[in-house]
């Protein structure tokens, strides 16, 4: 019998590997990721590219590129998260950015008419934190992947699933500005770590050698309240002062997120016949981060 690719049928585990690319047949269980994924997306870019001379129109050649597989992945934050700290933040004791591998598995109640995707040198090139009134936190994060091998038979034993609350914007944890509150009403808060990844490819090989942390910027906004009518901000952008910022995504045992040496950017004091509250999208950079459990 032969299937549809079906929804609702995924299923997907991580690894630590021992090194870069080294792990893309995995045999044992791996660690979970979250109970709710929302997206999982493995794309392969162009495998080849047109040639054409002066003396055609048409395209006469069709030249293969280098095999550069991305992958996207989505979901929903809970308390005793680890795929944030092993794959996001950088070592350190040595100041690199380790690798990861994922099985991802499809139609995965059927038994059979299955593929098993095992991507291995994932190296995070992005991710971003975000959550919002009556929202959950969530992570969206980019890989630059080394290599994929596919199969239509499960390996490997599916991890113990998260047992930790969801994180959820309104329900605990906290956003501090220097161990204070942001605001007076934070409605959201968007942070974007950008960890410079290239990959490299060498002479008479399609396959890529190596995927390296290049240089780290963070970035983020946050919707607040305009305190005492925007003043106070507005001299804060201008001061340029640092603050620390720091983001519990949740209670005891839920991620927290410190970002350190912290400046708004710029500011718009907006005042109009809305009927709200003056408020402002205001952007920020920080320049390091550090990550620790509640």
């Amino acid at each position: 019998m032969t299937s549809l690719g079906l929804p609702f049928q995924g299923e997907i585990r991580y690894y630590i590997e021992s090194a870069y690319g080294v792990g893309s047949v995995p045999t044992a269980a791996g660690k979970p990721i979250s109970v709710k994924v929302l997206d999982a997306k493995l794309s392969l870019t162009d495998k080849h590219k047109g040639l054409r001379g002066i003396d055609a129109p048409e395209i006469s050649y069709l030249l293969k590129q280098c095999t550069d597989y991305l992958f996207h992945l989505e979901y929903i934050v809970q308390c005793g998260d680890t795929l944030f700290e092993d794959a996001v933040i950088r070592d350190p004791a040595d100041c690199t950015l380790g690798s990861v591998g994922f099985y991802l598995q499809t139609n995965a109640c059927l038994g059979s008419d299955q593929s098993i995707y095992l991507l291995s040198g994932c190296v995070n090139k992005s991710c971003k934190v975000s959550s919002s009134i009556n929202n959950e936190y969530i992570y969206s994060m980019d890989f630059d992947v080394k290599s994929v091998v596919t199969s239509s038979s499960a390996t490997g034993a599916t991890p113990g699933v998260l047992a930790g609350a969801i994180c959820a914007f309104n329900v605990a944890g906290s956003i501090e500005k220097d161990g204070s509150d942001l605001a007076y009403i934070t409605d959201s808060i968007d942070i974007t770590i950008d960890n410079g990844t290239k990959n490299y490819f060498d002479h008479d090989s399609l396959d890529k050698q190596y995927a390296i942390a290049g240089e780290l910027n963070i970035s983020g906004s946050c919707d607040i309240s305009l305190n005492e009518g925007g003043a106070l901000h507005l001299a804060e952008v201008l001061a340029q002062a640092d603050f620390e910022l720091v983001v519990a995504l949740g209670g005891a045992g839920c991620p927290e997120i410190t970002l350190h040496n912290c400046k708004f950017k710029s500011s718009e004091i907006d005042v109009n016949i809305s009927g709200d509250i003056m408020k402002e999208n205001a952007p920020f950079t920080g320049k390091t981060i550090s990550y620790a459990t509640v």
